[in-house]
Parts: structure tokens; sequence; C-alpha cells
């Protein structure tokens, strides 16, 4: 396979993909260490909503929060951008199990 002009060569792919796990790994333990942070001054978490537990669930190194009464999503700073980053078909996965 020959490399064509205007086109990513393999070690371009790589290259991206190793800086976004990179990145990926970097972002989440920040973001580990402010929610511990938090989780020493709060017993647990609220939905915002309706005041219902929130539920962590975790994928591709993204946590989200999902409250048990009204399924909804809530993100941490930042995490929404790493979701943005996780692949479409696993996202769904998740989206769809959120609401089961």
């Amino acid at each position: 396979m020959t490399w064509e002009p205007g086109k990513p060569s393999r070690n371009e792919d790589e290259y991206f993909a190793k800086r976004d796990a990179e990145w990926m790994r970097e972002n989440r333990a920040r973001l580990d260490a402010e929610r511990a942070k938090r989780e020493k001054t709060h017993a647990r978490l609220v939905c915002p909503r309706d005041g219902g537990h929130l539920e962590e669930r975790e994928f591709n190194d993204v946590r989200i929060d999902v409250c048990g009464k009204c399924h909804g999503v809530w993100f941490d700073a930042g995490e929404l951008e790493m979701v943005l980053h996780v692949p479409r078909a696993e996202l769904l996965r998740v989206v769809s199990e959120v609401g089961g």
C-alpha cells in the first residue's frame, strides 16, 4: 500500500490515536482528582433536576453521572469534551443502556 497525497499516512493515524489516548488519560486523572476532592465534602451526589441519587457509570475512561429517577445524564466539567472522542458505536451503546 502506498501513500496518496492529501490522505493521512498510517503513521499519522497512529500518532494522533496515541495523542488522543494520552490526552484522555491525563484529563481522566485530573477529573478524578477533582471528583475525589468534592466527594470528601459531599456524601452523595444528587440530580439537579429532581434530587434523585446519581450513579456513576464509566465507559472508555469517561465517567458520567446518571440519575436513577429521571435517567438524566450529567457531566462534570471537561467530560463532555472527552465523550466527543469516544467512537460513535460505543457512545450509542452506553446511551441505550442509560435509558433502560
